[in-house]
C-alpha cells in the first residue's frame, strides 16, 4: 500500500510540476537595454506628508515602471501596464492594465482599502480582510515610489519590489 501511495504522490509531483511550468503565470522579457531607473530615496516627514505623497488628499494615479518577483531574471513585463489609484478617502482601484500576468493577477480591475502606517512606513491593504497585505516604502522621490512586499506562490513566499510613477 507504502509503495502505491508514493508511486502516486511521486506521479502526482511530476504532473504539477509539468503543468506549473507549462504555464504562463509569468510572463519574463528581457527588454533592449534602457537607462536603468533610480530607486527613489527620502521618506515622509510626517503621517500627514506620507498619505499627501501617496494620494495628493484626494487622488493620485502611479503606473509600474519595474516589478521584479525574487529569484527569476528579467522583470514581469505584464506588470508594466498596471496602475493604482489612491483616493483619499482610505479606498484604492487597482487596473490590472490589458495584460493580465495570471495566478493572483487573473482580474483586470480590484478595489478596496489602504491604509498608511507611518511608524512603519507602511501600506496597508485591505485590513481585517482575507485580503490584507503590507506594502513597504522603500523610499519616494520626484514622483517615483519605490515599494516591496511578498507574495504567496504555490505555497512558497517570494519577495516583490516595484517602482512606481506619478501617472500625468
Amino acid at each position: 500500500m507504502t509503495s502505491n501511495f508514493n508511486y502516486l504522490y511521486t506521479s502526482f509531483i511530476i504532473a504539477a510540476i509539468t503543468l506549473i511550468s507549462a504555464c504562463d503565470l509569468v510572463e519574463l522579457d528581457s527588454p533592449a537595454p534602457q537607462d536603468a531607473i533610480p530607486s527613489p530615496v527620502g521618506f515622509p516627514d510626517n503621517a500627514e506628508a506620507f498619505i499627501t505623497a501617496i494620494s495628493s488628499n484626494e487622488r493620485q494615479e502611479w503606473q509600474a515602471l519595474t516589478f521584479n518577483l525574487e529569484g527569476l531574471d528579467g522583470f514581469q513585463n505584464c506588470r508594466l501596464d498596471d496602475t493604482f489609484v489612491f483616493f483619499g478617502n482610505g479606498t484604492y482601484r487597482y487596473d490590472g492594465g490589458e495584460v493580465l500576468c495570471g495566478g493572483a493577477d487573473d482580474e483586470r480591475i480590484k478595489t478596496g482599502t489602504w491604509k498608511a502606517d507611518f511608524d512603519n512606513l507602511q501600506i496597508i491593504f485591505d485590513e481585517t480582510t482575507d485580503l490584507e497585505s503590507i506594502a513597504r516604502l522603500i523610499g519616494i522621490q520626484d514622483n517615483h515610489m519605490e515599494l516591496a512586499s511578498t507574495v504567496d506562490i504555490f505555497g512558497q513566499t517570494l519577495a516583490i519590489q516595484g517602482i512606481y510613477e506619478i501617472k500625468e
